[in-house]
């Protein structure tokens, strides 16, 4: 990537933890922080590591009111609903704000909880609030720009997040088993089950036991989970499997069905947010009912065809890297930026 000249500057705000006072952010934050500085924006980052507490959410909007009155950026971009979009819009000051919807922040957590389900309306109710006062508004996928009210939509661009595919790249399975510790004679699944309320989206029980049933057909057949790892453990692990399994219930554009696609991990998946579209050209793979036997009977099929897929060559046909998402998130900053002169 070509590093133009610079265009502005941009507050990025992020759910994250602060361990051993060093701000965690997640993969797909830092990845698209660094392709915007690429592509010649500075960028600052925060975080909202609290909210649920009132004493917490207030700690965190005065420290982004500090911290964008120190750096003085021309916007703030937060990359996630509810609570964490209101906290920008509060710590923004006078600055424009683009809001980035993920998934759940809109389509909830189908949790049996009535507590839970009560909290998820609330997140909505607070991120659809801050979207009418937001300069922008960013969805993942059609199915959550159809989520929006229509008063919104017009003001709403679907930008999937991009991917670093001098990062995310194929590796000899052989070379990242070795590296893992991992049998080279086994057939490996990899599922992931993300974390915290989360983990009921990703519907494992139905992951479980599509696996359960391939092994019936497939001796050595194993289940390997992607949570909690590193980003250098995720390359490994999507080039060591011989398919990723995707159940969820809902999802917006998820982050690992595009990482196995740079990595030519063969993907199967039930039809679930804008995975389908994703795999419409990639082969083997495909997209299956929510029936264990079914993606079962998908991933045996795979397993026939012993090839890696074409992900990466689809990946970038439909303009999914790091750097041509950039360009698309530059196009809504400069627009951002001139909608907030031409109002002063």
């Amino acid at each position: 990537m070509v590093k133009h000249s610079g265009k502005g500057s941009v507050y990025m705000v992020a759910n994250g933890n602060v361990i051993n006072g060093i701000p965690e952010i997640s993969t797909f934050v830092q990845s698209q922080a660094s392709s915007m500085r690429m592509a010649g924006w500075e960028v600052f980052l925060g975080i909202v590591d609290d909210r649920t507490s009132i004493k917490g959410i207030i700690r965190n909007i005065r420290r982004l009111q500090g911290e964008v009155g120190q750096k003085k950026p021309d916007l703030v971009h937060v990359l996630y609903g509810s609570m964490t979009a209101l906290v920008s819009y509060l710590g923004k000051r006078k600055l424009p704000l683009v809001l980035s919807f993920c998934g759940s922040d809109l389509l909830g957590v189908p949790a049996p909880s009535f507590a839970w389900r009560v909290r998820e309306w609330v997140g909505r109710f607070i991120g659809l609030w801050v979207a009418g006062r937001s300069a922008a508004i960013i969805v993942k996928s059609n199915n959550l720009l159809q989520s929006l009210p229509k008063n919104l939509r017009e003001k709403a661009a679907i930008i999937p997040n991009g991917v670093d595919v001098n990062f995310f790249r194929p590796i000899e399975k052989k070379e990242a088993r070795a590296k893992l510790g991992w049998s080279q004679e086994a057939r490996v699944v990899v599922f992931n089950p993300s974390k915290d309320h989360n983990q009921y989206v990703k519907n494992f029980n139905l992951a479980r036991r599509t696996v359960e049933d391939l092994a019936r057909y497939v001796p050595n057949t194993s289940l390997q989970l992607i949570a909690n790892v590193s980003a250098e453990e995720v390359l490994l692990r999507l080039n060591a499997a011989d398919c990723l399994l995707v159940t969820s219930l809902h999802e917006g554009s998820p982050n690992i069905v595009k990482e196995a696609m740079a990595c030519n991990l063969p993907v199967i998946s039930v039809p679930c947010g804008d995975v389908p579209e994703r795999l419409v050209g990639a082969f083997p793979g495909g997209v299956y009912p929510y029936d264990a036997l079914a993606l079962s009977a998908g991933i045996q099929e795979v397993f026939k065809f012993k090839e890696r897929s074409n992900g990466l060559e689809q990946l970038i046909a439909q303009g999914l890297t790091a750097d041509l998402i950039a360009e698309r998130l530059t196009q809504i900053y400069c627009k951002v930026q001139t909608e907030n002169i031409f109002n002063k």
